[in-house]
């Protein structure tokens, strides 16, 4: 199960919250939903230019739209006295077909970029777009995300690898990575490498520990299992007693 699913959207309303938040009424659905693909459309393709590294859209009852911008260079998105952003914004109407549209973006600075699949993924494919070692390119990954306080990491890079004539996938894994545990929190994020040689596929699996309700905390569940022996070995030391 861990190695077939989407490690998001098997997260998504238990673990994960969803990327975008809105109602609508059944005439109103299908052109919401074609307009949020619009959206994330037009931002992954801004993804290495202001290393965006999540794209978030909620919408009110009223029809305001607001988009969330989580980047690593929030300077350079908002650009001077905001001036970027309002290009984008009329940039983003254009793409949606709907000049009249209320839509606002909000940047939100991305405090540990090595912790976000999206961007580790988009390294690695532009190292490799470069003819950099696809080895090299995902342990450079691994390391940087494990300095920055990842649990565990897991990479795979997938196609015609050094221009060999048959494809294949070759990836490396560190630390923790339960990715059947549910309670386990995984960043997961897919992209290409556009090679001389065809298109790679590379994938990144960040884990963060588990998430765990606010009264228990991750010490109190590494010394569970302690307490429990603790509590037997009483128990057969009670019952020596009586004998």
């Amino acid at each position: 199960m861990g190695q077939k699913v989407n490690p998001n959207g098997f997260r998504y309303g238990i673990t994960k919250s969803h990327n975008t938040t809105w109602y609508a009424d059944k005439d109103k659905f299908a052109t919401y939903l074609l307009e949020d693909q619009k959206i994330y459309d037009f931002f992954d393709k801004k993804v290495r230019e202001y290393l965006i590294g999540k794209v978030q859209i909620k919408r009110d009852q009223a029809g305001h739209t607001i988009v969330y911008i989580h980047t690593a260079k929030p300077a350079a998105f908002l650009g001077t006295n905001g001036e970027n952003v309002k290009a984008l914004t009329a940039q983003l109407k254009k793409v949606i077909a709907k000049k009249q549209a209320d839509i606002t973006i909000e940047v939100i600075e991305l405090k540990n970029p090595d912790l976000n699949a999206r961007l580790l993924a988009e390294g690695i494919a532009i190292k490799l777009e470069n003819r950099g070692s696809f080895r090299l390119a995902q342990k450079f990954a691994i390391k940087a995300a494990l300095k920055a306080g990842a649990k565990g990491i897991k990479t795979s890079v997938a196609g015609r690898l050094n221009g060999v004539d048959m494809a294949r996938t070759e990836g490396y894994t560190e630390g923790e990575m339960k990715l059947h545990t549910l309670r386990q929190d995984v960043d997961y994020a897919v992209t290409t490498a556009l090679t001389t040689y065809g298109i790679l596929g590379v994938k990144v699996w960040v884990s963060l520990g588990e998430i765990l309700s606010p009264k228990t905390s991750e010490a109190e569940v590494k010394e569970a299992p302690r307490k429990r022996e603790s509590k037997k070995g009483g128990e057969r030391h009670a019952s020596t007693k009586k004998n």
